[in-house]
This record gives structure tokens, C-alpha cells and sequence, in this order.
């Protein structure tokens, strides 16, 4: 297939980090850290907090996550310093957890917001208990793949035809679809074990189908431009083209679609199976 071509950078779905907290001249807990790891849908919570306070040994840390809304009944999150479930170094004076962003865990959930986060870190000494309050911005939220249309299967026209299929992937992005960049797909060859296109991207359009992608007058075949529907007719050349140029490879395929927004941000790959015979 003749189809444009562009360079893919580095895959990266990290969510913004947030921003750390200078520690007050006498205040056990220090460098207070939050991440939204929207890739894998977690939430990173972590703190420096000292071992002892005036004297006192610490008992116990705690966290309260209040989400995007200081009056929310806050989730209550233990701090542990075990390298386990967050933390990285056992017993280094440096307290994390990382917590799924779901019902089943916590009740102040994450999902297409991009304003500010509230939480409050405690340190137990048991005569004296600490609380540091802090707040951070979420940053850019990534974009998402709601929905892909595409055939199961597709039959190669006889003879020296072309049949055109529509392919179409609707995408969502919180901080708006001007923000969106680009969509596309890979094709990869099953059988063959290589990808299709020497491996660049398939670009959709969300144009309406007013721009001319080829002369003299093939177009995405896209419905409605500015919808968030991003489409392209896929071109598949029948069984008589003899010139390798224009020849359609048969077999099992698998088209993984992604989006790119303009804060370079990537959104999670959604795959699609397909056969051509």
C-alpha cells in the first residue's frame, strides 16, 4: 500500500509528576511526591519522614487522598517504608504506597480530570502527631482510543481492482480534540512476523473528507470533521496487480491504533484482528 510516511518517537506513557515539597526547618516529613501513572492507572503517593521527633520514635504513617476536591471524604492510605507496594528502598526513611485508581481501593478517583489534587501526609510520634498538607497539579491528561471500526475480514477483489474499506478510530482527550495530534495504526503481519508499510504509521483524518490526501480527488472518506472520529479508506488491491508495488499481502493481521496528543503524550494501544484472504 502507498501510503504516508513518518518516524514514531519513543513510546512514553508516564503521567505528569508532581511537584515536591521544600521541608520546614524542624518538620519531620520532607519532599512530598505524587505521580499519576495514567498507563497503568495508579496513583503514587511518597514522603520523606524522619525516624525520630523530639525524642519520640515514630509509630505510624498515614496518608489522606481528598482527589481533586478538599471537602471529599478522604481515603485513608498507610505509608510504609518496606520496599513493597510503591516503596522502592526498605527502611531508608522514605515512605511510599501506589494504589489502583479504582472503586475496589479507594473512593476519591482520578479519571478526565486536569486541575488540582489535595492530601494530607501524618506522622504519628505518638505525644505528638505531624500533618502536612500539600496539593499538586495533575498536568496533562492522556488521550484515549474510545472505539475502533474496522473489518473482521476483507476479500481481495478480482482481477486489477481496487476495493477502498473505511477504517475509522474515535478518540476522547479531556484537555479537548484540538489537543489531539494525530491517530493511526501499525498493520502487522501475523504470518510473516514483520510489519506492513516498513513499520510507520497508517494516518487517520479527522477532515471531513473536504482535504485531497492524493490527487486527483481521493479523499479520508471521513464523515464529519472536528468530531473525533478520525477515519481513512484503506486501499486493497485485487488479486490480478502483478507489480509488487501494488500487491495485497493474505493472511492474519493485527492493527494496533494509537494517538498522540500535542503535549506529547501517547494513549494506550488498542489492538484490532483482522484476516484478508
Amino acid at each position: 500500500m502507498r501510503l504516508p510516511l513518518i518516524f514514531l518517537f519513543t513510546l512514553l506513557f508516564w503521567a505528569c509528576p508532581g511537584t515536591q515539597t521544600e521541608p520546614e526547618p524542624g518538620n519531620p516529613i520532607s519532599n512530598i511526591q505524587f505521580t499519576f501513572h495514567q498507563d497503568v492507572n495508579k496513583l503514587y503517593f511518597g514522603a520523606g519522614i524522619e525516624s525520630r521527633y523530639n525524642s519520640n520514635t515514630l509509630i505510624q504513617s498515614s496518608l489522606y487522598w481528598f482527589g481533586t476536591h478538599k471537602e471529599n471524604v478522604p481515603d485513608t492510605l498507610a505509608f510504609m517504608d518496606d520496599g513493597m507496594n510503591g516503596d522502592i528502598i526498605f527502611n531508608d526513611n522514605f515512605y511510599a504506597v501506589k494504589v489502583d485508581n479504582d472503586t475496589s481501593h479507594i473512593m476519591n478517583l482520578l479519571g478526565d480530570d486536569s486541575g488540582m489534587v489535595y492530601l494530607h501526609v501524618i506522622a504519628d510520634y505518638g505525644s505528638e502527631i505531624i500533618t502536612v498538607t500539600d496539593s499538586f497539579r495533575i498536568g496533562n491528561i492522556i488521550p484515549r482510543i474510545i472505539t475502533v471500526s474496522a473489518p473482521d475480514t476483507i476479500v481481495r477483489p478480482a482481477g486489477s481492482t481496487v476495493s477502498l474499506h473505511l477504517i475509522t478510530a474515535e478518540v476522547f482527550d479531556a484537555d479537548g480534540l484540538e489537543t489531539i495530534k494525530w491517530v493511526g495504526f501499525t498493520s502487522f503481519h501475523v504470518d510473516g512476523d514483520s510489519l506492513m508499510n516498513k513499520g510507520n504509521y497508517i494516518y487517520l483524518y479527522d477532515d471531513g473528507s473536504e482535504d485531497i490526501l492524493y490527487e486527483p480527488d481521493f479523499t479520508s472518506g471521513d464523515g464529519i470533521r472536528g468530531d473525533g472520529v478520525y477515519s481513512f479508506r484503506i486501499p486493497v488491491y485485487g488479486t490480478g496487480f502483478t507489480d509488487p508495488e501494488f500487491q495485497t499481502k493474505t493472511g492474519n493481521f493485527l492493527w494496533r491504533f494509537l494517538t498522540q496528543d500535542k503535549s506529547d503524550d501517547y494513549s494506550k494501544v488498542k489492538e484490532h484482528a483482522l484476516v484478508i484472504e
